[in-house]
């Protein structure tokens, strides 16, 4: 019951759309479904061990101290003094306790439910563990269902990157450390300590002049508006950089590597440039 919930949960986690910015990262949909099923075939062995750690922690003590006093009552007791003790885990490695504690505390209630009522009706292990592994799938396609009806229905606020103007793009742009971009009318560009990210650069940087085009939003491969900035005399220059941030505080990124686990390298407005590049 413990790891029927869990992926449930899990589905949920997993479909609900982001209100933040992903940077690029793909979602949703058909990715959503083949990477959970993916995840799936590891995870519900790990989750059933769990499952079974957490009835001999949780569901199995409480209704043992039930049985032995007679009172219900134990059973909440048990339960609430084993997800403090949890909790307490959780909270040394930086969670909000109240957080862990109703966590843990709420989804240790449908188990011992489950098993209370099963002892009551005389139902055997077996037949609970049937009943939860056909239930689960189920609940799993409804949460899709669910998460997929309310998307289309726009019930979430989602994240959608600023429409920048051409020259709205003019200014300077720096990241992490010392990296700066300057953006110029007409075209021109001035680059200092930008971090090369083709293959092989070895954690290269780029400093040097060049050109700079604005570039629409291109749905069909699933990349947005930006600029692409030529550098001349830097080997292994991503010249491709996509808008993020707001209309009023804009931010230029870049994925170093694959989007999934690569480098997000961030630029942010920072001035303005002269209206000119400096070197004619």
């Amino acid at each position: 019951m413990f790891a029927g919930e869990v992926i449930v949960a899990l589905t949920f986690l997993i479909a609900l759309p982001d209100s933040g910015d992903s940077y690029g990262r793909s979602g949703g949909g058909a990715v959503v479904l083949f990477g959970f099923a993916i995840a799936a075939a590891v995870l519900i062995p790990v989750l059933l061990g769990l499952g079974f750690l957490h009835a001999v922690v949780f569901t199995r003590p409480a209704l043992a101290l039930a049985r032995r006093t007679g009172r219900g009552a134990a059973a909440v007791a048990w339960l609430l003094s084993a997800s403090a003790v949890s909790a307490l885990v959780a909270w040394c490695a930086g969670a909000p306790y109240g957080g862990a504690l109703a966590w843990i505390a709420g989804i240790g209630v449908p188990p011992l439910l489950v098993a209370h009522l099963a002892l009551r009706a005389g139902t055997r292990p077996g037949a609970v563990v049937a009943r939860t592994s056909v239930a689960t799938p189920v609940l799993v396609l409804v949460a899709l269902a669910t998460v997929s009806g309310m998307s289309d229905a726009g019930a979430f606020d989602t994240y959608e990157p600023p429409t920048l103007e051409s020259a709205e793009y003019v200014g300077e742009w720096r990241g992490e450390g010392s990296e700066v971009i300057r953006l110029y009318e007409g075209g021109g560009a001035h680059v200092e300590r930008v971090k090369a990210n083709g293959f092989g650069s070895n954690g290269a940087s780029c400093t040097g002049t060049g050109t700079w085009t604005a570039r629409a939003e291109e749905p069909r491969y699933g990349t947005r508006a930006g600029v692409d900035i030529e550098v001349r005399g830097c080997s292994r220059w991503g010249k491709t950089w996509e808008v993020a941030g707001t209309a009023a505080r804009p931010r230029l990124f870049q994925w170093s590597g694959d989007p999934d686990a690569g480098d997000l390298r961030i630029l942010r407005r920072t001035g303005t440039a002269e209206t000119a590049h400096p070197h004619g």
